[in-house]
């Protein structure tokens, strides 16, 4: 296990934070204030403020080591500002032995070239989105799917508690090893009619992605379609698309909110955003800082979902508001009408994948249960879970 005593001054800093936190939160309908207070913890650990970060002992007396990390988003977005901070907490983690070499705004690889990069060392360290071809990933898949997780943070934590049994192997059948699993805020539409009603919706053109977000869509009457996060704005704008189907966060680092009217919160799911390592460079590092490197991993994984995605869409709902885009709600009778449409979508890919010799239905049942654990945890409980007890298993240790 990699697990280390924290000192008790950090306990007790964890147990205030966390007593002063809501015991739930549903991420998209708190206010800036009060995600400010209830992610607490882990703003203090990317700014390196906790007394302990339970960081494993550091033996290795060689020169520093440089991980390569690559990364399509422009440099001006909450996550590259977030992991900027993480990795100064990495370096502080492994007592100034590991460093990350960061590239950004895709001028090393696509973002949908990420497996690739990793494969071919072109890279040591990428986001490996699964969204973009979920054929390859028919287990991580069901992360996506409609109504399972009431917030990122509780979906981060629980894909990582089921990586080792289910998630990982797919990983490693592509030539990498995962990293870990960042959760992404719920996604909304963006459009400039509003959208209320199931009817109002109905034969709009929405991008929405792929796979389970593709059926869901089609499930609801729309007419979902694929498309780069690059060309949402110059669709939305030229009438190639009638809505964008994204984060708040997203929508905000790719101007989504210029070029649309109307905001409709949904309540439709969460995206999960998988990060994945060279296997090469991670087998390299020395035993020691490899058990650095994946408590850092955990770490920053959680505190990713809460900081550039919980936090950060706050943030873009309240810049949303000020610049005066319409906020809509679907009322909890049409919800209904809604949910109701999702349950064949959720059946359908359980029955599609058992059928293919794969464990869909015990993977929804437990994805369930920890969520049942998880699922009414404040974000400063569950960064302070991860702290205390990492998740075993989501890459390969040396003993």
């Amino acid at each position: 296990m990699v697990r280390a005593t924290l000192k008790h001054s950090f306990i007790l800093a964890g147990m205030l934070a966390v007593l002063t936190a809501p015991s739930s939160v549903r991420a998209d309908d708190e206010s800036l204030e009060t995600l400010m207070k209830s992610t607490s913890v882990a703003q203090d650990w990317a700014n390196g403020k906790l007394a302990d970060y339970n960081a494993p002992p550091v033996t290795y007396s060689g020169p520093p080591i440089t991980i390569r990390l690559t990364n399509h988003q422009p440099e001006v977005s909450a996550q590259v500002k977030f992991l900027k901070q993480s990795f100064a907490v990495l370096e502080k983690m492994s007592n100034g032995k590991l460093k990350i070499e960061a590239r950004w705004n895709g001028t090393v690889h696509k973002v949908s070239e990420g497996f690739d990069a990793n494969r071919s060392g072109l890279t040591d360290m990428a986001a490996c989105f699964t969204f973009l071809n979920t054929a390859s990933f028919p287990l991580t898949e069901a992360l996506s799917l409609p109504g399972l997780f009431p917030n990122e943070a509780v979906m981060s934590l629980v894909a990582e508690k089921l990586a080792e049994k289910y998630f990982r192997p797919e990983f490693e059948k592509q030539g990498v090893y995962l990293n870990g699993i960042t959760g992404s805020t719920r996604f909304n539409l963006f459009s400039n009619r509003p959208i209320k009603t199931l009817e109002d919706l109905k034969g709009m053109k929405v991008r929405s992605g792929t796979g389970i977000s593709q059926r869901a869509f089609e499930s609801l009457g729309a007419v979902p379609v694929n498309m780069s996060s690059a060309d949402f704005f110059s669709a939305l704008q030229r009438g190639l698309l009638d809505a964008v189907f994204t984060s708040d966060t997203a929508a905000r680092t790719f101007r989504i909110n210029e070029a649309a009217k109307q905001h409709t919160d949904t309540r439709i799911n969460n995206l999960p955003l998988e990060w994945c390592m060279n296997r090469r460079a991670y087998d390299a590092l020395p035993a020691d800082l490899q058990k650095v490197f994946y408590v850092w991993s955990r770490q920053s994984h959680q505190a990713d979902t809460q900081i550039a995605f919980m936090l950060s869409s706050a943030e873009a709902r309240d810049h949303f508001k000020k610049e005066g885009i319409v906020f809509n709600q679907i009322a909890p009778d049409e919800w209904k009408k809604w949910e109701a449409r999702f349950e064949p979508v959720l059946e359908d890919y359980i029955k599609t994948n058992e059928a293919k010799g794969l464990p869909a239905r015990q993977l929804v049942a437990d994805i369930r249960e920890l969520v049942k654990q998880y699922g009414k945890m404040s974000p400063n409980e569950l960064m302070m879970e991860t702290i205390k007890n990492p998740v075993q298993g989501v890459s390969p240790l040396r003993k």
